[in-house]
């Protein structure tokens, strides 16, 4: 079979056209289309697709070979994450905290025909409340689980990020949230009570496993995105597949209700810029009604898709949606200047007349990186 361009961009566009199903055409560079693939989350999906198609024995023997070995590596590991996570989540259940799992850790049972299929490196876990989130620490710790240093903030600080390395040297990482969002412009726009009211069923992982209901796992993987655009990776294929695949299964009504709450919640940019990105890369099937009524919410809400693709966009973004002038100046003291004690482990002193140096030292190396990640 013949290969084109060892471009990223061609090998990418290539993996969106099996993903939606049409004749990808001429293979890119093999070696190009393996790692482009591994960014993109899609290696094992990449497998699946091929081997189902009736080509596949056209394709080169060593790429046959690496997708078969990485499909076989992600399913032995699937099984043990599936087990560590039904151990957590028992865990959680005797103590008697209730808990939503999110994206990839959910969708992974509940929209692919194999969870190996959705690559993930960690697990999201949503609980009603700091405090629960804490409680949900303290047991984890019990099970092996330590958490790194990292700044807390209640207006930009939604998780507690924790891991362990299991059997064979695997890592479990769970991210223990009380906001759906890490994006602090959408924290807070779902509550748990809602989310849990329409929660659905995980069987394969428990009968403590609940995941967010079809229309706010929508909701959850456009918004999710967001976080992501100033990184440069919102578009990865995964999380778009998750979002194509989500929209195959809603019917009239879910669109009814998605387009409801997006209004509502005034999150419609976020959708329909998820959607549109969606639809232009896997040419998803969208009601044209869904996506009319989205550009309308869309044009009221001071979201604008194209400024949270930068840093200090969504920052922007984030600082004027806080609900008053008070609010606004403590998120600009939390992401200036965290607390001492994340500061004297981050850089290592003991002495507090220390304290005003390295915080001049966290805000040039901030600006530098933010400078960097702009060029």
């Amino acid at each position: 079979m013949p290969t084109v361009s060892s471009s990223p961009a061609p090998a990418r566009a290539w993996l969106a056209a099996l993903l939606r199903g049409a004749e990808p055409g001429p293979m890119p560079d093999e070696a190009v289309l393996l790692d482009t693939a591994q960014a993109e989350g899609v290696l094992a999906l990449c497998h699946d697709q091929l081997r189902r198609s009736p080509t596949w024995e056209q394709y080169p023997a060593t790429l046959r070979v690496a997708l078969i070995r990485h499909a076989r590596q992600e399913a032995a590991v699937d099984m043990l994450r599936a087990a560590e996570l039904r151990e957590v989540l028992e865990a959680l259940a005797r103590q008697g905290l209730p808990v939503l799992l999110l994206k990839g850790a959910a969708l992974a049972h509940i929209l692919y025909p194999e969870p190996y299929l959705r690559s993930r490196c960690d697990t999201d876990l949503l609980l009603p409340s700091r405090d629960d989130a804490e409680r949900a620490w303290r047991v984890l710790e019990t099970l092996g689980y330590e958490r790194p240093n990292a700044i807390s903030g209640d207006l930009i600080v939604y998780q507690l990020n924790c891991h362990k390395i299991g059997r064979g040297q695997l890592t479990h990482a769970v991210d223990v949230q009380w906001r759906l969002s890490k994006a602090a412009l959408f924290a807070e726009v779902f509550p748990f009570t809602e989310l849990a009211a329409a929660a659905v069923p995980v069987p394969a992982l428990g009968p403590s496993a609940h995941s967010l209901g079809l229309v706010h796992a929508l909701l959850m993987a456009c918004i999710h995105r967001v976080f992501h655009l100033p990184e440069g990776n919102g578009d990865r294929l995964i999380w778009l597949y998750d979002i194509h695949r989500l929209a195959e299964r809603f019917t009239e009504k879910h669109w009814q209700h998605f387009t409801t709450l997006a209004e509502e919640r005034t999150v419609c940019g976020a959708c329909l810029d998820g959607l549109s990105t969606t639809e232009a890369w896997l040419a998803t099937s969208l009601p044209e009604a869904v996506l009319r009524r989205l550009r309308t919410g869309a044009a009221r809400e001071r979201f604008d898709s194209r400024q949270a693709r930068s840093r200090w966009g969504l920052a922007w973004l984030t600082f004027r949606a806080l609900p008053s002038t008070a609010a606004r100046l403590r998120w600009l003291g939390q992401n200036l200047f965290p607390d001492a004690d994340y500061m004297r482990r981050k850089y290592n002193f003991h002495h507090s007349g220390w304290l005003p140096w390295f915080y001049g030292v966290r805000i040039v190396q901030g600006v530098a990186k933010r400078l960097r990640q702009g060029r």
